[in-house]
């Protein structure tokens, strides 16, 4: 009976701080019940099941959220070593615009995970992090064939095809409106004027950035030589349908290094190519990308500017730092760049996904490092790189730790004010305890933050009004999980404010999900 009425205490207490903005306050928990709930195996499928949010929707909000990340981490007797190996699961809600919305969930039926379901073990295709018990020597060489072909990090639209996509060129097609998922896509690589043989074109980006004033959408492409002492490639494309691309520029570089996103303006495409770099050598040793990657900690990142217009390359050098995610960029009337990064000192954080530090109470606890938001001023003619490290608002003392950054779309490439984004050890005690941050570009004054006992956040997405006039009219999603409760729900933010004004209970649990997107629908 006590029990029962703690529940009901916490319920009562939770819904109060929804009404009165409470939770924007940091909250003086030291516990995480229900965190280690959101990274195992879920893979119930739905189907356009009603939901019902505790407040009416706005009119306005009509469209379709996707969100993509692991639903399955093991096959028969084999298990996952990293939560970004599992299986890719899609969720999404559909609002309709008549205040009605609809839960839809369902794997993505890729060639590894039909193969590995019929075979009850993991196939070889190369991992993350590797499996327990470890692939075989014979094993370990089959990813060659096999290669990667998991699509749980992302979605995108084409030319009104959606996909699942990776750090990988390839991709897969689903149904926007099922989620059932359509079929295998490699685009085209447009032609090389480099020589091929040895060459594999393999790695890309998970997060393909529109171009300005166009329909179309660049993306990288990175060709890995097989022949030591060879080069490898780099190049920026455009892509205006799953059929139809371009090379834009196309150069050769010495190592291939990951790149998980880059910027781009209305004249430029900016990479960030960090000091962590491809062994081939390695990833056949271990067949995993975690254990085939090399970081050097006294080498400069290097940066490379592609005019759009003639595809010519501009080189410079920059300090020792790692970029996952870049958030916005854009051009000052007298022509220079400037954007806006979520720095690291090293690329370790990956190490947080873990399963030995995710289902460890201890080892969560060890933060490697943080996330620190900077500034970067760039002139191309004068070879010159300017860095500025953002101050944090009192409001909200963690913001300048973002990381999982989106912004109203609507300002992609312009002089924008507002990032919205992800913190964890937001309050010094782990990796468990999770904000949601608003951050002004303009004024630290401005930034604001949520986080609330026990309530574990995804990436946010920012849906625009399209009827709004300012930067910040509209909403913030996120999917959510009460610990307490053990129960996941999509939750709805006003981006003003930071404080909750919606949220909806989901019929069962949605693992933590990595990005994905709004798609606006007729």
């Amino acid at each position: 009976m006590m029990k029962s009425r703690s529940c009901l205490v916490v319920s009562l207490l939770l819904t109060l701080c929804d009404v009165i903005g409470l939770e924007a306050v940091p909250p003086a928990d030291d516990d995480d019940p229900g965190f280690e709930d959101i990274f195992k195996t879920n893979t119930k499928s739905y189907e356009n099941f009603h939901v019902q949010f505790n407040q009416p929707l706005p009119k306005w909000l009509r469209g379709i959220l996707v969100r993509n990340g692991a639903g399955k981490l093991e096959m028969g007797s084999r298990k996952y070593l990293n939560y970004f190996d599992g299986y890719a699961k899609l969720h999404s809600w559909t609002f309709t615009g008549n205040g009605s919305a609809f839960f839809s969930a369902e794997m993505l039926m890729s060639k590894s995970f039909l193969s590995s379901e019929r075979k009850n073990d993991i196939e070889p295709y190369l991992t993350f992090g590797g499996v327990n018990p470890p692939f075989d020597v014979a094993e370990k060489f089959a990813w060659m064939y096999f290669k990667m072909n998991n699509m749980n990090v992302n979605v995108f639209k084409y030319a009104n095809r959606t996909v699942a996509i990776n750090d990988l060129w390839v991709s897969y097609e689903f149904d926007l409106q099922t989620l059932n998922t359509i079929g295998f896509r490699n685009p085209p690589v447009p032609p090389s004027k480099f020589w091929n043989i040895g060459k594999e074109v393999d790695m890309s980006s998970a997060h393909p950035v529109p171009e300005y004033g166009t329909s179309s959408r660049f993306e990288i492409i990175t060709t890995l030589s097989f022949i030591p002492g060879t080069k490898g490639r780099l190049g920026v494309v455009r892509i205006t349908s799953l059929d139809t691309t371009e090379m834009v520029a196309e150069w050769e570089t010495e190592k291939s290094h990951y790149m998980h996103s880059f910027s781009v303006t209305p004249n430029y495409v900016i990479l960030f190519a960090a000091p962590y770099t491809v062994s081939i050598t390695k990833m056949l040793e271990t067949c995993s990308v975690e254990g085939g990657m090399v970081w050097d900690g006294n080498a400069n990142t290097t940066i490379y500017i592609v005019e759009i217009k003639t595809g010519t390359l501009h080189t410079l050098q920059t300090e020792n730092v790692f970029v996952t995610h870049h958030i916005n960029a854009f051009e000052l009337p007298d022509g220079r760049i400037v954007l806006d990064l979520p720095t690291q000192k090293n690329p370790f954080a990956f190490n947080y996904f873990d399963f030995s530090y995710i289902f460890n109470k201890t080892a969560r606890m060890n933060i490697i490092s943080m996330p620190i938001l900077k500034r970067y001023t760039i002139d191309i003619h004068k070879k010159s790189v300017l860095k500025k490290t953002f101050k944090n608002g009192p409001k909200a003392p963690c913001a300048g730790a973002l990381e999982l950054p989106v912004i109203n779309e609507n300002y992609r490439h312009l002089n924008y004010c507002y990032i919205y984004g992800h913190v964890i050890n937001y309050n010094g005690k782990g990796f468990s305890h999770m904000a949601l941050v608003k951050k002004d570009v303009w004024d630290e004054a401005g930034d604001l933050m949520y986080a609330a006992p026990h309530q574990h956040f995804t990436e946010p997405w920012f849906v625009p009004n399209p009827l709004g006039k300012e930067e910040d009219d509209g909403v913030l999603m996120t999917s959510a999980f009460d610990g307490d409760m053990k129960q996941s729900y999509l939750a709805i933010l006003d981006p003003k404010t930071m404080t909750l004004t919606n949220r909806a209970k989901m019929p069962t649990t949605v693992p933590f999900n990595f990005h994905g997107r709004f798609f606006n629908i007729p």
